[in-house]
C-alpha cells in the first residue's frame, strides 16, 4: 500500500511539474498581449521575405497599428516601391501613392496579401488564439492560429527579451511569409 501511494504521489508530482512548464511558456505570450491591448497597439519595422513558390519577393515595411485591428503601413524598400503606403482593416484596406489611390481586399479565396503581413501579425499578437509556446534556442517561440473558410493561418513569432524579432506566417501547410522585425515600440 505504501509503495502504491508513493508511486501515485510521484506520478502527481511529475504531471503537475509538467504542467507548469507549459503554464510557464504560455506567461510571456499573455503578458505581452496585455502590454499591446493597455498600449492600444505597437509601431515596428519588418523585412518581409514573400515564398510565391518558383520565387520570392523581398521588400521592407515600416508598420504602426492600432489594437481594433487597423493599420498603417509604409513601404520603405526596395526603392521602386519607397513611400507607398497602405491602410488596413478588418473591412478591406486602401494603398494610396503620389496622391493616387486604388482598393484592394485583404485576402483573396484565401491567399494573404504580402504587404499585409505586418498588420496581420500584430492583429495575432493582440486577439488570435495562442496555440502553443515554448522555448527554441533561448528564445520564446508562440504560436498564434487564425481561421480562414476551414483553413488556418499559423503565425509563429519568436520573442527575445520580450520582444518579437522574427514571425513566419503558414498557410495550409506551407511557410508563405518571413518576417524579420526590428525597432519594435509600444505606443
Amino acid at each position: 500500500m505504501r509503495r502504491t501511494f508513493s508511486g501515485i504521489l510521484l506520478c502527481l508530482l511529475l504531471c503537475l511539474s509538467a504542467c507548469g512548464g507549459e503554464e510557464n511558456a504560455v506567461s510571456p505570450a499573455i503578458e505581452f498581449r496585455a502590454a499591446l491591448v493597455q498600449a492600444n497597439g505597437c509601431s515596428f519595422q519588418a523585412e518581409i521575405e514573400a515564398d510565391f513558390g518558383e520565387y520570392t519577393q523581398r521588400f521592407t515595411v515600416a508598420c504602426e497599428t492600432v489594437t481594433d485591428g487597423t493599420a498603417k503601413l509604409t513601404l520603405l524598400a526596395p526603392k521602386t516601391i519607397a513611400g507607398i503606403t497602405a491602410t488596413v482593416s478588418d473591412s478591406g484596406g486602401k494603398i494610396t501613392y503620389d496622391g493616387m489611390a486604388a482598393e484592394f481586399g485583404l485576402l483573396a479565396n484565401g491567399e494573404v496579401v504580402p504587404a499585409a503581413a505586418p498588420a496581420l501579425t500584430a492583429q495575432c499578437w493582440a486577439s488570435e488564439y495562442i496555440a502553443s509556446a515554448g522555448y527554441e534556442e533561448g528564445l520564446c517561440r508562440v504560436t498564434y492560429e487564425k481561421g480562414f473558410d476551414e483553413k488556418t493561418l499559423l503565425v509563429d513569432t519568436w520573442f527575445e527579451n520580450e520582444v518579437p524579432i522574427y514571425a513566419e506566417m503558414c498557410y495550409n501547410n506551407q511557410r508563405i511569409l518571413r518576417l524579420t522585425i526590428s525597432d519594435f515600440h509600444f505606443h
